[in-house]
């Protein structure tokens, strides 16, 4: 075998875009307001205008917007936060750290995200909110899940950390209950060049209140500081580049569903494999490519003899985890997670993955299978 194939492609995404980024380095460095410079205004309005919503805040990482999302509902000891048992940890933790009990939801196995019957069965009095979890770069059914919360008058925050980019029907995630949670973490399809994120809504009352939360409860209209609040403030630098991104966002998403294609005509007629569901109502920008594999640990060793790269999203349902050990939560009936939890494996995907170097990899899992 040749060279080391990545499971990540930000090196290749910096060289080919490189001049232009320097172009930026230079001008934001040039004017001096390194943070929440002109750029961030500009990049809250394109990334609003982009997903559907109204308003936009640029903040530290997803997880802080996550977090200021339930602050903003003042929602904290005895209350209850449904949520995927089937997620990264930042779907949960935040739950933990506004001191409210996270209650997971089991999910439907063919797409890995939640499974709205157990989400409407375990609403109680207690229910102050619904995380609703994009996976993967998939879209959960937005009208659906807004549906139950309407009838039970329990608000919807839209964790799309994933997603950006996929659609329900014509509704794109980021556009989705009383507000939208996104991250520009690095690995994910628009990222900065460190941590980010945003929070999206429609209300103008969140809107001002994550506004004056994100840095230390200032109005900035008047100067005063008139709640508690955080640092959580993106720097200038980081706004123009994920605005440069944001240009070039469509064309990436269509790289991606075009070698997840490659992966699912390669790898279809394996009976050892259960490969990403193709959802009609949803359009699919594959963050990861996720599929269940028989003989899942020897694949991975087998994976990485070849010098192919591959991770597990995710090893155990989230309450498995050590920190769940130190805090109240109710996590009942997640069959479905325990179906998949020991199969699910990530081929490599990302725009600037090669076509010869998908073919490598689809050669690999075949014969792993020895097809």
């Amino acid at each position: 075998m040749g060279q080391n194939i990545p499971f990540f492609g930000k090196d290749r995404y910096y060289r080919e875009n490189s001049k232009e980024i320097l172009k930026i380095v230079d001008s934001v460095y040039s004017h001096g307001k390194v943070v929440m410079g002109p750029e961030v205004d500009l990049f809250e309005a394109n990334i609003a205008k982009y997903c559907g919503r109204k308003y936009a805040v640029a903040v530290g990482s997803c997880t802080d917007a996550l977090y200021f999302a339930l602050r903003n509902l003042n929602i904290g000891k005895g209350d209850e936060v449904l949520v995927t048992g089937f997620s990264f940890l930042a779907s949960t933790s935040c739950i933990l750290m506004a001191g409210a009990t996270p209650v997971f939801v089991d999910i439907n196995p063919d797409t890995y995200m939640m499974n709205l019957k157990d989400l409407e069965a375990k609403i109680t009095n207690k229910t102050k909110a619904i995380i609703a979890v994009h996976l993967f770069g998939d879209c959960l059914y937005i009208n659906a899940v807004e549906k139950i919360g309407k009838k039970h008058n329990i608000p919807i925050i839209e964790d799309s950390a994933q997603s950006i980019g996929s659609r329900y029907n014509e509704r794109k995630a980021g556009s989705m209950g009383l507000c939208s949670c996104i991250s520009f973490d690095p690995t994910k399809l628009l990222s900065a060049q460190s941590n980010g994120g945003v929070l999206l809504t429609d209300d103008p009352q969140v809107y001002e209140t994550i506004a004056k939360m994100r840095y230390h409860g200032k109005n900035n209209k008047t100067g005063e500081f008139e709640i508690l609040g955080f640092n959580s403030r993106i720097s200038s630098l980081q706004a123009a580049i994920l605005d440069f991104s944001l240009t070039k966002l469509e064309s990436w998403i269509a790289r991606n569903r075009e070698i997840a294609g490659r992966y699912i005509s390669g790898l279809k007629d394996i009976s050892e494999i259960k490969l990403p569901v193709v959802q009609k109502e949803t359009r699919h920008v594959y963050h990861k490519f996720v599929m269940q594999a028989q003989n899942r640990d020897k694949l991975k060793k087998w994976l990485s003899e070849n010098k192919i790269d591959s991770m597990i999203h995710y090893k155990n349902a989230l309450h498995e985890n050590e920190l769940f050990k130190h805090f109240s939560y109710r996590a009942e009936g997640l069959k479905g997670i325990d179906s998949v939890k020991e199969k699910v494996i990530s081929l490599p995907i990302h725009p600037w993955l090669k076509d010869d170097e998908v073919d490598v990899i689809i050669k690999a899992v075949r014969k792993f299978y020895n097809k």
